[in-house]
């Protein structure tokens, strides 16, 4: 029974790593110190692309296929308790990095609004511009202010419009 407690806890250590190697590196680091820590050990810190770690059942760690050994042997209760305590650390420091996608995607589009807002206002002035020109018969600066506006602030702004009414229509849905 022991056994299969230790397969499962060696299996959800592979998970967290790989987890926290998906973050970064600096992040899996950080997650093998504290593993270090937790059962007085000392593991170097590597910048391997990927690292293998388990538990013994004498509480040892194995990582790249180099033994560790713990300042003391330890039961497998107390293996239990000291994982226990990785785990609940290890979870504030996943959950703290944890990169949440729905909220950078909707800074994206809110930034796209504001360079739609920005565009418009631009857009207008040149607009009110040009009108106050073809007014007073300066239709040179007409022609310009025209062309200028169609192709500075047309390419691409249908693509942002399409992208600024498809976020508002999400969010009004919610």
């Amino acid at each position: 029974m022991e056994n299969e407690e230790l397969k499962k806890i060696n299996k959800e250590l592979k998970i967290i790593i790989n987890e926290a190697t998906f973050i970064s590196i600096k992040c899996r680091n950080k997650i093998i110190k504290i593993l270090g820590e937790e059962f007085s050990v000392n593991l170097p810190l590597e910048n391997f692309k990927s690292i293998d770690i388990t538990i013994t059942d004498k509480g040892n760690i194995i990582m790249r296929d180099e033994e560790y050994q713990a300042q003391e042997s330890l039961s497998f209760e107390e293996i239990q308790k000291r994982y226990s305590c990785f785990f609940a650390r290890c979870e504030v420091i996943l959950r703290k990095k944890e990169i949440n996608y729905y909220n950078l995607n909707d800074k994206k589009n809110i930034i796209n609004l504001l360079i739609l807002l920005v565009l418009f206002i631009i857009f207008l002035i040149f607009l009110i511009f040009a009108v106050k020109s073809f007014l007073v018969g300066d239709y040179f600066n007409c022609i310009w202010l025209f062309i200028f506006m169609s192709s500075w602030l047309m390419p691409g702004i249908k693509e942002r419009v399409i992208q600024g009414i498809n976020f508002i229509k999400r969010k009004l849905k919610k």
